[in-house]
């Protein structure tokens, strides 16, 4: 009978034991976060993206009672700052902010050291950039229709200036291009202001770019705007059309929004994405969408998710078709 009652006194003695090791690494599993700064990377140096991080995160790390440093990591059209990301450890210490040609364009152009498919926990998408197309006030085309006339009967010559190659301004007129069997010339430039200057010098015929770039100088009666490339009509020109009523069935997606490596906690991607959106309806980032003349736009992190991942496959095609891939 005694060494039966030792026997049991033995294994609850492991029992115990076993129970309270769990208990503690229950506990230590769900400390709270964060409890140190939190490192928000920006693959831009300068303009709306670098600019909007910083204020929303100013106003999160608020209610996160912890400082969110924001590090520019400049390189590879996003790459290097995603890269550095998405191989960090995924304990919600290192975010970043990047827009949706990182997911949509770049890993079609050229290899890269991860897979967006498979390494990317999306958090929340914040605000959408607006595209449009504008010419010269005095410009002999009066309309978005008049434009594709004239590309038709001068394949080659109608002239489009644009901050770079493959930026997604870019792919989308093309993609108009091949959908009306027309060929016009895309002349890029290092930034906005450089593409609106030539368009303006007469050096390009046509100016391809973001609200923050084109619309002062549509409201100076320098510019006019004969087709926006979003999926609806800019509230600063309510009366240029947008290119779904144009009957295509694309447009110029890019998203601002913050994303971290594959593994994060459901909780404390669900935390962030919940402090970011209250962050959202603070006056200084609604101050922010003002100036850059954007609005807002809330996604939550699976519904941005899907909403990228839906174009993916069909961007690679397009990608491929226009000739960007890089050998």
């Amino acid at each position: 009978m005694d060494r039966v009652m030792k026997v049991l006194s033995k294994i609850c003695l492991v029992v115990f034991l076993f129970i309270t090791c769990f208990l503690a690494t229950s506990g230590l599993s769900q400390e709270p976060y964060p409890v140190r700064s939190i490192t928000m990377v920006c693959w831009s140096t300068a303009g709306m993206m670098d600019t909007v991080t910083r204020v929303i995160c100013k106003v999160a790390e608020k209610e996160l009672g912890q400082p969110i440093i924001v590090e520019n990591k400049p390189g590879a059209a996003g790459a290097i700052g995603k890269n550095y990301v998405l191989k960090s450890k995924p304990d919600g210490y290192t975010l970043g902010v990047t827009t949706t040609g990182t997911y949509l364009v770049i890993p079609h152009m050229r290899k890269l050291p991860f897979d967006v498919l498979t390494d990317v926990t999306d958090i929340i998408a914040i605000c959408k950039y607006n595209f449009g197309l504008a010419v010269q006030s005095d410009a002999p085309w009066k309309t978005y229709e008049d434009i594709i006339e004239y590309a038709k009967k001068n394949p080659g010559k109608f002239t489009y200036a644009c901050a770079g190659v493959g930026v997604t301004q870019h792919i989308c007129m093309e993609r108009i291009a091949m959908k009306e069997g027309i060929k016009w010339t895309q002349v890029p430039f290092k930034s906005g202001g450089e593409s609106v200057m030539a368009c303006l010098g007469g050096h390009t015929n046509a100016v391809v770019q973001g609200s923050i770039d084109v619309l002062p100088h549509i409201k100076a009666g320098k510019l006019k705007m004969l087709l926006a490339l979003n999926d609806k009509r800019w509230p600063d020109a309510p009366d240029v059309p947008h290119i779904l009523e144009k009957g295509y069935d694309f447009y110029a997606l890019s998203y601002i929004s913050f994303y971290g490596p594959a593994g994060i906690s459901e909780a404390i991607r669900q935390k962030m994405e919940d402090v970011f959106k209250k962050a959202m309806k603070d006056p200084s980032f609604i101050d922010v969408m003002k100036q850059f003349q954007v609005e807002a736009s809330y996604l939550s992190g699976k519904d941005y998710s899907t909403h990228w991942r839906s174009r993916y496959e069909e961007m690679g095609k397009v990608i491929k078709a226009i000739g960007l891939v890089e050998k």
